[in-house]
């Protein structure tokens, strides 16, 4: 029977990540990351209930992840889960983990999420065009097209017909 193992989580970093070095020199970094699921409250309200996974990233995703990412910061993660199995020492009973091994990330939220500044900043509503209030795309101007004139007439969908290249 097939198998698939395939995760992928938006979310707030819980804590700063915690950088290791493995003796062949790979960075491991372990982070936490909370996920928000917004649901009716049965009182005509909604609430917010908060999911929380810890995270393990290698090599040089690890370190750049180290450098980048803080408590607080939105982030995407991408990868697999593994569960990990041990015995407790003191009580002899047996315990298992489940992490996230990500494969890859990107950074997430807006320029107001900054490293310990919590939430990501508010987005305008989309306008009819599918783009939020006020962030129609600008075409390019004259500088942008080696000299030659902008085109002038944008097709319906809101680009231009002629592309010069």
């Amino acid at each position: 029977m097939s198998s698939f193992n395939r995760i992928i989580l938006m979310g707030n970093l819980t804590r700063d990540p915690e950088v290791r070095q493995s003796q062949t020199g790979t960075f491991i970094v372990k982070a936490g990351i909370a996920v928000n699921e917004r649901m009716p409250d049965g009182q005509g309200g909604w609430k917010d209930e908060a999911s929380f996974f810890d995270m393990v990233i290698f090599g040089k995703r690890a370190e750049a992840f180290s450098r980048f990412m803080r408590k607080g910061r939105t982030v995407l993660v991408e990868g697999k889960l593994r569960q990990g199995r041990w015995q407790d020492k003191e009580t002899g009973q047996n315990r298992s983990k489940i992490e996230v091994i990500v494969d890859s990330w990107e950074f997430a939220g807006g320029r107001g999420d900054e490293a310990g500044g919590g939430g990501g900043q508010q987005q305008a509503p989309a306008s009819a065009g599918g783009f939020p209030a006020g962030a129609a795309p600008d075409f390019p101007g004259p500088a942008d097209f080696g000299g030659a004139p902008a085109p002038q007439n944008p097709a319906p969908g809101g680009f231009p017909d002629d592309v010069p290249f």
